[in-house]
């Protein structure tokens, strides 16, 4: 059974990375509507009050997104940890990395659903401004 422990870090490595393009793809998305808004805002002075939600509303999704990619990007160092402990025969670090590894990438994955929600109350402002 000894020897299965070895490979207990692979069960996280393919997640992390996937975790890190989804979250990079969201920060691509969330870079564009920030350069619209700004374009908008330098274009029409007279309705900068109008935006000020929707900044601090961007503000708040930037620091999120910025915040799940550094907690991923250290699980998966952690979890590479891991891995270089096991292989040099240290398994009581290797076992804590890989906790630490677990609780990373449990929190930015939190993060992850606290953008979520985020960005669906930003889309849902822009529906009701529709429906008006």
């Amino acid at each position: 059974m000894e020897d299965l422990n070895f490979w207990y870090p692979a069960l996280l490595f393919p997640a992390i990375p996937l975790m890190m393009i989804v979250f990079g793809n969201r920060y691509s998305s969330l870079s564009k509507l920030i350069r619209d808004l700004h374009d908008r805002v330098l274009k029409e002075d007279e309705v900068r009050d109008k935006f000020t939600e929707q900044i601090e509303l961007l503000t708040d999704r930037l620091f999120l997104v910025k915040s799940m990619q550094t907690l991923a990007g250290l699980a998966f160092i952690a979890n590479l940890l891991t891995i270089f402990f096991r292989y040099i025969d240290v398994p009581s670090v290797a076992f804590s990395l890989f906790g630490v590894a677990t609780i990373l990438l449990s929190a930015s994955i939190l993060l992850f659903v606290i953008e979520i929600q985020k960005s669906s109350s930003a889309l849902s402002k822009h529906i009701s401004d529709l429906k008006k």
